[in-house]
């Protein structure tokens, strides 16, 4: 039940929401409007509960939703309320008193039928839409012609191309070779155009493969378009009634009398009977709208109406000008009579009614081409999927199968989340799973969502669906239309500017066809807060100024906002949100370079490709590929596992621009002539690179790059734990494509491109995401960035065939119309495709009305308004068109008008031009790798004994463990923090492998090294002993003389402290934690003499010696 809210106090409309959601309870089928932040997961919870007290298995109750994240949070909230109803957890809310009887009563069925829910939660049958498909095809492989279940893909893309690519290859053939030969003529044999067009319509085959399976009928497209045309007119002709049109008509003949013949007035010459609302009469209807409006179909002013459009500066023509201008004042809808301009001419189109039965033929057989490609594969893409189920489901003759009856039987209530976000695809699903149900057989279809937040247009989203299941039901169910109109979430300064702002954005009302919904208002009843409210931020840019310049102080003025924020509620979590991700670009960049004290979260935002150990990663991959690939040498070379100056680099390949930078590396002259340090940096790195190229080909692509990356110390360049993501991501992908095949240095950049870096794990107070990403999220404070910023467009997507269902008075019939390619287009004509693309250009426009009070509706308590508008010479303000802004234009624009101190606010920032990027490099770059060799404590007394290859295990643990240990003591405690001692597994692993034990030992062992660091760190002694100091040493090498033998010692640790020299030594040797500390001291007295003779070292010195034993993995120093 629904109610105009108009005549209705609030107290009256809250009822009636309290009264539909006890309705929505009952045991009928229904269809529910919430708005946002209404409650709805609450009330699918209560309507789920519900019904587990009337089934006689869980399983007879599926939920369909869309995401992962929703089917998971409304598995939470069922199972949630269930343990709390059997744990007697008595709640003080009226709503969840509601939810916990549902509960208790759900548990008792529960009980009498031995379901054990809490055990076994498995038995709730929530699905995605996704994994329903899936599981449908699974139940039966031979109807769904997958047999096996195939993987989906990760990158269908790839497999798209190559069905593209074999469709064309058919040319040659006799059997489809003038059908393609066809299809590339009319492209002007672009055979790159066309395969990109088959490429971007296999993506979306599911929205048109079912009409290109229909035969073309010429005469019925033509009547159908006319249909359409006269439709258009009609609307018109109530803009323009006869009785404005009789005034017109003089002043239309005197204008286009002064106009040359070519002139699009000049057929309003002999005008003297008003305009049939016929296919034959839109020249006419043209003229008209071409006299009264603009281009951009703006209602003409006085000043526009000059000789130019038949007005001459005579008195005659000012007497018509008047006459005129009151005319355009009267016309009641302009959009309708501007609209006209873009309705197609149907003379000479035979062509292309003829050249879609190409097209048709050709795509279908594409379609057969990317089948024979999945089977190859293995692999399908989850549009393959849904259309398998849907063969699952029915027979080639329409009829049910086995399964589809089975499935009847068993399903006795379904519930649609999200409804509003459904396409024609997933709505035929729903009536195949209900297709046996009749009226009253106690079986229920109960479908929620908001038609107003419908915003996945390009998913095939079609809210027209939610709208006809309103009024019509779903194939045989009827619906009972239920609406909700509380909200929730947001403070009443907030929901009253939403309801005043959106209602006149928002259409006047619903209109199926072209995805139009009226606004629906709703009511607040949280209470009100402290600065609670919206907020417009307004930003001029100047006639002289570009719009990236507005765009880097926007960016500053958010970051106030956002300090400002942070200083006054600092637990409080803020969004900034964006209609494209772009528009983010100038933010986020501002707060890497200037402002690192504040952590934030950029969900998918930001590409991994731009991130800097990632960049090091591609150029080291680059340039162990190609050694002549000067610019990503450089780069290795200036990356922090080298890091070479500007000036060495010069040194290096400066002078000499015909050899490779490798070549370069060998020559010491050359070499000799660096710094010092460049010339230690350098000799590391080409020894690292020297061993690498000696093992090329031995390995497997990804494990090459990895161990390269290592023995360079590349996880010393991870200085976050965003940064070991990011190089997990990296070799992700790498593993992927070496395992398939298909790795190529082009191909692995090409695919790094579509990855996104990893969010700041410690900004979850700051996100920043698409307004898409944010729907179903709250948050205190919410930023809108960019409302004045131009989306760009995307004007060479357009697909190959355009189909479109007509309703007509007394049918439903097909449109279609083809691509027409560049050189065949005519500017001056409006074809069927240009105009099919005019109606889904309107459909987007609604849309975009949607996504702003998506936008607006996820603030709690302070909604913040940022956009850019444009000032012109004569210092009037205006928006960009089709922007957020301009949207919003009238309720903001008297802020943007009366607010002079923004509107000529020139802040001083820096240009990225004068911003210079500092060297960063590690430390001690020359210092080999821990995992590299070393020859300290060998004993030159035999020389004639050989050393083991396999060494002991627990040995090399040990070494392991002392070389990480001075590593530590040289970089500080503080930079070894458990996330970066978590990377180190890979490299530990790697070590220990080549030194001949198993992977699986090697894994052990590792681990055990992992633990035992983490455990002296983690401790008072061993971040005592690891301090730095002045003068201290780690693995010092002694060398003495000693009789008959040069004898050669290392001392993992000593240092002058309050003028004792200590002189410690590790053990990595496991013991338990709880020993007491006499056995303590009798473990580490066997090692006496050892530290004995160590001291014996330091016998030159006056200091006073103290000796000591600490035992890594218990973090405990124990004197001797």
């Amino acid at each position: 039940m629904s109610v105009d809210q108009t005549n209705n106090t609030a107290a009256e409309v809250l009822e009636l929401d309290a009264q539909n959601r006890l309705r929505a309870l009952d045991l009928s089928s229904f269809i529910v409007e919430a708005p946002a932040g209404a409650g709805k997961t609450e009330l699918l919870t209560q309507r789920y509960l519900k019904l587990l007290q009337t089934v006689n298995a869980p399983e007879e109750i599926i939920a369909i939703t869309f995401t992962n994240k929703a089917a998971a949070e409304m598995r939470l909230r069922i199972l949630d309320s269930l343990l709390k109803a059997d744990s007697k957890e008595i709640p003080t809310q009226a709503h969840k008193q509601i939810t916990y009887d549902l509960s208790l009563k759900a548990l008792q069925q529960s009980s009498q039928k031995n379901w054990q829910l809490i055990e076994n939660p498995s038995r709730l049958r929530i699905f995605t839409i996704d994994s329903l498909c899936a599981h449908l095809a699974r139940q039966m492989p031979l109807m769904s012609r997958f047999g096996a279940q195939p993987q989906v893909t990760t990158d269908a893309g790839v497999l798209y191309a190559q069905a593209a690519e074999q469709a064309l290859a058919l040319v040659n053939g006799t059997e489809h070779g003038d059908l393609v030969k066809t299809a590339l003529r009319y492209v002007d044999n672009d055979t790159n155009q066309l395969k990109n067009l088959l490429i971007k319509m296999l993506e979306k085959r599911d929205q048109w493969l079912h009409h290109a399976q229909h035969e073309v009928d010429a005469e019925q497209l033509q009547q159908t378009l006319r249909y359409l045309v006269e439709q258009e007119l009609q609307v018109a002709a109530h803009a323009v009634p006869f009785r404005l049109q009789h005034l017109l008509m003089p002043t239309a003949r005197f204008a286009a009398s002064n106009l040359p013949c070519d002139h699009p007035v000049a057929l309003l010459v002999d005008w003297e009977t008003p305009l049939a609302q016929k296919q034959e009469a839109l020249p006419m209807w043209c003229a008209l709208a071409e006299l009264l409006l603009t281009a951009s179909g703006e209602p003409r002013k006085e000043g526009g109406l000059n000789v130019k459009i038949g007005f001459p500066a005579t008195d005659e023509g000012r007497a018509q000008k008047s006459a005129l201008m009151e005319i355009i004042h009267a016309v009641e809808d302009v959009p309708a009579l501007y609209r006209v301009k873009s309705l197609p001419d149907l003379s000479n189109e035979n062509t292309s009614w003829q050249i879609i039965t190409t097209l048709s033929k050709l795509l279908t057989l594409a379609v057969a081409e990317l089948w024979l490609v999945f089977q190859r594969a293995g692999e399908v893409d989850f549009v393959e999927i849904a259309q398998r189920a849907t063969h699952a489901l029915s027979d080639h003759f329409g009829e049910p199968t086995e399964l589809a009856l089975k499935l009847d039987y068993q399903i006795q209530h379904l519930l649609v989340d999200e409804f509003q976000d459904t396409s024609p695809s997933q709505v035929a699903l729903i009536e195949q799973l209900t297709l046996g149900w009749q009226f009253d057989d106690g079986r229920t279809l109960f479908a929620v969502g908001d038609p107003m937040q419908s915003i996945y247009r390009f998913r095939k989203a079609n809210v027209g669906l939610f709208i006809d299941a309103a009024v019509n039901g779903i194939g045989n169910i009827y619906l009972e239309r239920l609406q909700l109109y509380r909200n929730n979430r947001s403070c009443p300064a907030i929901i009253d500017w939403i309801n005043q702002t959106f209602a006149p954005i928002f259409p006047m009302q619903d209109e199926v066809t072209q995805g139009a919904i009226h606004y629906r208002p709703f009511i607040a009843t949280r209470q009100e807060m402290p600065e609670a409210g919206v907020e417009v931020h307004p930003l001029i840019k100047q006639a002289d100024e570009n719009y990236e310049a507005a765009a880097q102080r926007e960016a500053e003025a958010v970051i106030r906002i956002i300090q400002q924020e942070r200083s006054h509620h600092p637990a409080q979590k803020i969004a900034v949100l964006v209609r494209s991700k772009k528009h983010l670009s100038h933010l986020v960049s501002r707060l890497r370079r200037d402002h690192q004290d504040i952590p934030f979260q950029a969900v998918d935002i930001e590409a991994l490709e731009g991130r800097q150990i990632v960049q090091d990663l591609l150029s080291l991959m680059h340039a162990l590929h190609h050694r002549a690939d000067r610019v990503h040498w450089l780069a290795i070379l200036r990356a922090p596992w080298c890091g070479l100056t500007l000036h060495d680099l010069y040194e290096l390949a400066g002078r000499d621009h015909h050899r490779t930078v490798w070549s370069l590396m060998q020559d010491n002259d050359i070499v000799s002539q660096l710094s010092v340090d460049g010339q230690a940096r350098l000799l590391h790195i080409r020894e690292v690179l020297a061993e690498a190229y000696a093992s090329q080909g031995r390995m497997s692509v990804s494990r090459w790059i990895r161990g390269v990356w290592l023995m360079l110390n590349g996880t010393d360049c991870l200085w976050d734990a965003a940064d070991v993501v990011d190089v997990q991501a990296f070799f992700a992908c790498l593993d992927g494509l070496d395992r398939s095949n298909q790795f190529s240095p082009e191909r692995m950049e090409s695919e790094i491109t579509k990855l996104f870096a990893a969010p700041d794990s410690h900004g979850e107070h700051l996100q920043m995401m698409t307004i898409h990403k944010s729907k179903g999220l709250e948050f205190d404070t919410v930023i809108l960035l960019g409302l004045g910023a131009p989306t760009g467009g995307n004007n060479t997507d357009k697909p190959l065939v355009l189909w479109e269902e007509v309703k007509t008075s007394d049918s439903h019939e097909l449109l279609a119309a083809p691509y027409i390619p560049k050189g065949s287009r005519d500017k001056d004509k409006v074809s069927p495709y240009d105009y099919l693309e005019s109606r889904e250009k309107a459909r987007d426009a609604n849309e975009s009305a949607r996504v702003l009070y998506v936008a607006a509706t996820r603030v709690e308590r302070k909604l913040h308004l940022f956009g850019i508008a444009n000032q012109n010479a004569k210092g009037e303000i205006s928006p960009n068109k089709n922007t957020y802004l301009d949207l919003l234009w009238p309720s903001v624009a008297s802020v943007f008008e009366s607010d002079p101190q923004l509107a000529s606010e020139q802040q001083a920032l820096d240009d990225i031009a004068n911003f210079t990027p500092q060297l960063v490099r590690l430390v001690q770059p020359a210092v080999p790798l821990p995992l590299q060799a070393n020859q300290a404590a060998t004993s030159y007394a035999k020389p004639n004994v050989k050393p083991s290859y396999h060494s002991s295990l627990d040995a090399d643990t040990g070494t392991l463990a002392h070389r990480y240990m001075e590593l530590i003591a040289q970089q500080g405690v503080s930079h070894w923090t458990t996330a970066r001692l978590a990377t180190l597994a890979p490299a530990m692993q790697h070590w220990l492998r080549q030194r001949g034990h198993a992977s699986a030992a090697s894994n052990e062992a590792a681990a055990a090294v992992q633990r035992i660091l983490q455990q002296t760190l983690n401790s008072a002694d061993g971040q005592w002993v690891l301090q730095a100091r002045p003068d201290a040493e780690s693995e010092l090498g002694i060398t003495r003389s000693q009789q008959d033998a040069v004898k050669s010692y290392v001392i993992d640790r000593t240092f002058v402290e309050d003028g004792i020299r200590w002189i410690i030594d590790y053990k990595s040797v496991i013991l338990a934690t709880d020993m007491a500390e006499s056995e303590l001291k009798a473990v580490a007295a066997q090692y006496k003499a050892q530290l004995e003779n160590y001291a014996m070292l330091f016998a030159h010195e006056t200091y006073p010696i103290k000796k000591a034993i600490l035992f890594l993995s218990i973090g405990k120093l124990v004197m001797i």
